[in-house]
């Protein structure tokens, strides 16, 4: 969070309090984007006089000081250089604008590089949020890497990955159909019943959300999935899963899939496996198309 703070004799700033904190942040903005407005802090610091002085004596007239706090990993950078020489000119130009451009020369731009480790707000390092950040974004990440892995086995048909993704006791329920597969071989046993039993399988799964508590977690997720039985029956699903997932040292893994189906459809399906076009009857535009000319 960029803070900046403004030290000037009060007749300077008086009255122009919008107006500078307006160019200041704009200053900011035109070196790290839009995205950085809602973060800058600007203070502005009015002296007295009497209360600033320079070789002893006190000033009527004093060029504007600003002091400047940028994170440090701002100036470690490849182009730190070029950031500080742009965040410089353009504080300055800012400064001189609103209190006057004969203060241009003496306006002093001081740039201080705080460490995360060193700063806090509200009572807790930089360090430490940003850290517990990164890692509740790797373990978003993750889960939602194990929920594709699911879709992806169960597509795939590899029985011994999908028990893979459960946890040694983890349980896959279907409430609605009076499933319930416990344990890894219970899981793989599922896996397998699911695939003598259908001659058309899809199952396309969306992003859901996640709730993180530390070792923990809770989700839910949106799919849905077209099913052809062997020996007739079809269902169109559009469902729910409601999961539980557990940090373990192979990674997250699942505790439960409960499956909701919020919506059936047992219309017999038009189509069929797999094939091309022509294997449904469908010839191939190309091939259909009349002669262009």
């Amino acid at each position: 969070m960029p803070h900046l703070t403004v030290h000037a004799l009060e007749p300077q700033i008086a009255g122009h309090e919008r107006d500078l904190i307006a160019r200041l942040t704009q200053a900011v903005t035109s070196v790290y984007g839009e995205a950085a407005r809602d973060l800058v802090a600007v203070r502005l610091v009015g002296l007295a006089a009497g209360r600033w002085a320079v070789g002893g004596l006190p000033c009527h007239e004093a060029a504007p000081a600003v002091k400047f706090a940028v994170r440090e990993n701002a100036f470690t950078r490849a182009d730190g250089r070029q950031i500080a020489a742009r965040l410089v000119a353009a504080v300055t130009d800012a400064v001189a604008t609103t209190l006057g451009e004969h203060h241009r020369d003496g306006i002093v731009v001081d740039l201080v590089a705080t460490r995360d480790d060193r700063t806090a707000v509200g009572g807790r390092l930089v360090s430490d949020v940003a850290g517990r950040e990164a890692d509740e974004f790797r373990d978003r990440v993750e889960i939602e890497a194990l929920r594709a892995e699911f879709t992806d086995a169960v597509m795939m048909n590899d029985h011994d990955r999908l028990a893979s993704l459960f946890v040694p006791d983890g349980v896959v329920r279907i409430p609605d159909a009076g499933i319930e597969a416990v344990g890894r071989d219970g899981i793989r046993g599922l896996g397998q019943q699911r695939e003598a039993g259908f001659d058309v399988f899809v199952q396309t799964a969306h992003p859901g959300v996640v709730s993180l508590s530390g070792d923990t977690a809770t989700g839910r997720a949106c799919l849905s999935e077209v099913i052809r039985i062997r020996g007739g029956g079809s269902h169109l699903n559009y469902a729910l899963y409601h999961d539980r997932y557990r940090r373990t040292p192979e990674g997250w893994r699942f505790v439960e899939r409960a499956y909701e189906i919020r919506y059936l459809d047992s219309t017999p399906l038009a189509g069929g496996p797999g094939g091309s076009l022509m294997d449904h009857g469908q010839p191939h535009s190309a091939q259909t198309s009349g002669p262009r000319g």
